[in-house]
């Protein structure tokens, strides 16, 4: 069993309480993941413990839950202004668990205030500017791109006045413009469309094969970049030793992709596929001939 201050355990159970109501056995396993064994006992002694502090925990239907806590936020009427504008916006978000997900963090924000929080809140949700269509113009694209889009499936869009099929996408945001990131299955590349452009969107039947993606670049890093490395979007581990590691990524950018393994110097290099890999050397000769003929120069 591991020694920890009973401090720690309490705040642990503090935090447990406040997320959402927990049965005795739930505190217990979970306090046991971290090789803690707790008895009911001891776990009543915490609960007098945080009771003395303030909190109220009262027992419903089996579970245990925090109805008050002896601490409130000091919110200035900015504060409610703008949290009453943030549920004004999250109604217009475009997943039910998401909506709901914002509605039980305004609420848990709220029981934190004083007796008349809530009643500055309502009076600001009421007064506040509502969002209009036009602030929601790229709703209906962005919602049937995820729909369409579900499960890799190929979507044709016309784009400008191009028509193209993609798949795998993903969505960017930049210089309050949204970009979305897909697989061109018609050139077998990704590309980075602007939402604006996008005037048509269609659902098709087919999926996107395995055989049509993209290949996935496979790079090792070494020393200190191991240490360091963050994965970037897409990008998987596949092997680790020691002093390395391996890594996968069918997301990126080939091109850009490749200027970013360059930046690591000899702490990186690309091992497969045969194609990426004397591309990358190519890009490398060159950058070398480029810096002799300056120096010659």
């Amino acid at each position: 069993m591991r020694k920890i201050d009973a401090s720690y355990r309490i705040m642990k159970l503090f935090k447990m309480l406040y997320k959402s109501p927990c049965s005795l056995d739930e505190i217990c396993d979970e306090f046991y993941s971290e090789d803690i064994i707790l008895n009911r006992e001891t776990i009543a002694k915490y609960f007098k413990t945080l009771r003395s502090f303030g909190c109220v925990i009262r027992k419903r239907n089996g579970r245990f839950e925090l109805a008050s806590v002896p601490f409130s936020l000091d919110l200035s009427d900015e504060d409610f202004y703008f949290l009453a504008a943030f549920e004004n916006l999250g109604v217009n978000l475009y997943g039910e668990n998401i909506k709901d997900d914002l509605k039980n963090a305004l609420a848990k924000v709220l029981s934190l205030t004083d007796g008349s929080g809530y009643e500055k809140y309502r009076g600001y949700s009421n007064g506040v500017t509502k969002i209009n269509h036009i602030s929601l113009l790229f709703r209906d694209k962005i919602s049937k791109l995820l729909k369409y889009g579900y499960d890799n499936a190929k979507i044709k869009i016309l784009y400008g006045e191009r028509k193209i099929n993609i798949s795998h996408i993903s969505f960017k945001y930049c210089d309050n413009a949204v970009f979305v990131h897909a697989f061109n299955e018609d050139t077998k590349s990704y590309e980075l469309l602007l939402l604006e452009n996008i005037k048509e969107i269609y659902s098709t039947p087919k999926s996107s094969l395995a055989s049509n993606f993209a290949s996935n670049t496979v790079f090792e890093i070494r020393g200190r970049l191991k240490n360091s490395y963050t994965l970037y979007e897409g990008e998987r581990v596949i092997k680790a030793g020691e002093d390395f590691l391996v890594i996968a990524n069918n997301f990126e950018d080939k091109s850009e992709l490749f200027k970013r393994l360059i930046r690591y110097g000899s702490l990186c290099k690309i091992t497969s596929p045969k194609g990426d890999v004397e591309k990358f050397k190519e890009m490398l000769n060159k950058m070398e001939n480029n810096l002799k003929n300056q120096m010659v120069s």
